[in-house]
């Protein structure tokens, strides 16, 4: 019986199950489809006060450590699931590998090949603060040299030779005896709503652009002009609760209720509105953080329908206000829409490798409806948002769980 563990993304779920996993002897690959591991919580910021709010993304770096240099565990990033084949405690995994054509090993984040890039925007990205490996990235669908042109700047100014254009794909087999999907989730893409003016109107934003924003300015200032705006508006439920997205993403009201402490606590004087429907206060201790949030932060309960902006550059927004029973207009000098949690577009890829189903709405289905890590293959588990919206904490929880399970299923097939 084969005791390796293959685990399918790098995000804070995946990084969870392996470390449980490593930590009890298990041999773990695991398997990231982009440069670095991290998932999309590596690029949160901590939303802490003058006290912690309790969004987790502290923990997150002290993970990515403690993975990246555990013996137990090979990451394989730049890599996706080709072909499954066998059963629980003997599974084959093809893994193809694409090339990263910059070699993390080498890389030393000088920034020389950046600067004499030629594109614009550069095709040469930088890593982020956590990234693991941290390693410069080339983006295929920008370099010239691998669209075909000449060009040959960055190679040529790279100190160490790190970088190789003749990298061809690999192909790599692994024999483990279980698998955890761990893929994450993408973020509803808020453009779909056109009348909120996502994309049309630079001042207004969604909650991953703020999480970038904070992670990178610590502070909070309008795209247009740099300065701080004075009155900020949330609205909750973007891609969540429609005819389309019919569930609750659960992560939306923590993090407007936590952005909106955060910025009354950098500014007093900025006025906070949150427009909802209903709020998600679940979890322990939230239904008390909301208390203290509505001493000074407004909310509204009404649905935003439509965003304008007005002669003075500001943003009208028109909504109808459920308890007063009428349609209502006010502006604000900033917007930030609370999108949700939505499943990866390639899930149904995935699935068709893997043998498992798919739920309502596109994320993995479980065999049992409160067996939430047990697909309908054996052996083959479930960690994190590719089942479901979770936030940071019961991604965690959800990773150690799947680890747990993983380790009983393969202990029976001794």
């Amino acid at each position: 019986m084969n005791k390796a563990t293959v685990v399918i993304g790098g995000g804070i779920a995946g990084i969870t199950s392996a470390l449980e996993l490593a930590n009890s002897g298990f041999r773990v690959y695991l398997i990231e489809r982009e440069a670095a591991i991290g998932g999309q919580a590596a690029s949160f910021c901590c939303k802490a006060t003058e006290v912690c709010t309790k969004c987790s993304v502290c923990l997150i770096p002290r993970k990515l450590k403690e993975v990246a240099t555990h013996p137990q565990i090979s990451i394989l990033t730049n890599s996706t699931v080709s072909e499954v084949s066998g059963k629980i405690g003997d599974f084959k995994v093809e893994v193809l590998r694409k090339p990263q054509y910059i070699t993390p090993e080498r890389c030393i984040a000088c920034g020389m090949c950046a600067e004499v890039c030629p594109t614009e925007p550069k095709a040469i990205l930088p890593p982020s603060p956590e990234a693991i490996p941290y390693c410069y990235v080339i983006d295929e669908t920008r370099c010239l040299r691998l669209r075909g042109e000449k060009c040959n700047l960055c190679q040529g100014i790279c100190p160490t030779t790190a970088i190789a254009f003749d990298l061809k794909p690999e192909r790599q087999e692994l024999s483990v005896g279980a698998i955890i999907v761990a893929t994450g989730f993408e973020v509803f893409n808020a453009r779909e709503v056109g009348s909120l003016g996502y994309g049309r109107y630079p001042n207004v934003l969604t909650g991953l652009d703020l999480e970038r924003i904070f992670n990178r300015e610590g502070y909070l200032k309008l795209p247009t002009n740099g300065k701080e705006p004075k009155n900020i508006a949330f609205v909750q439920c973007v891609g969540s609760r429609d005819e389309s997205h019919g569930y609750c993403s659960q992560v939306c009201c923590k993090y407007a209720m936590r952005f909106a402490r955060l910025i009354k606590h950098q500014n007093p004087d900025v006025q906070v509105t949150i427009f909802y429907i209903d709020l998600q206060t679940a979890g322990k201790g939230f239904a008390q953080f909301y208390q203290e949030c509505q001493e000074s932060i407004r909310f509204i309960r009404g649905v935003p329908v439509e965003i304008l902006p007005t002669p003075s550059s500001k943003l009208e927004v028109r909504f109808e206000n459920i308890l007063a029973g009428k349609v209502e207009r006010e502006t604000f000098d900033l917007v930030t829409l609370s999108v949700g949690i939505a499943p990866r577009k390639d899930s149904w890829d995935l699935a068709r490798i893997l043998g498992i189903n798919l739920a309502d709405y596109g994320f993995f289905d479980t065999k049992e409806p409160f067996n939430s890590v047990e697909t309908n293959v054996e052996g083959i588990l479930l960690a994190g948002t590719c089942q479901g919206p979770k936030d940071i904490p019961d991604s965690i929880a959800h990773g150690m769980a799947a680890a747990e399970r993983a380790m009983e299923v393969l202990e029976k097939c001794q």
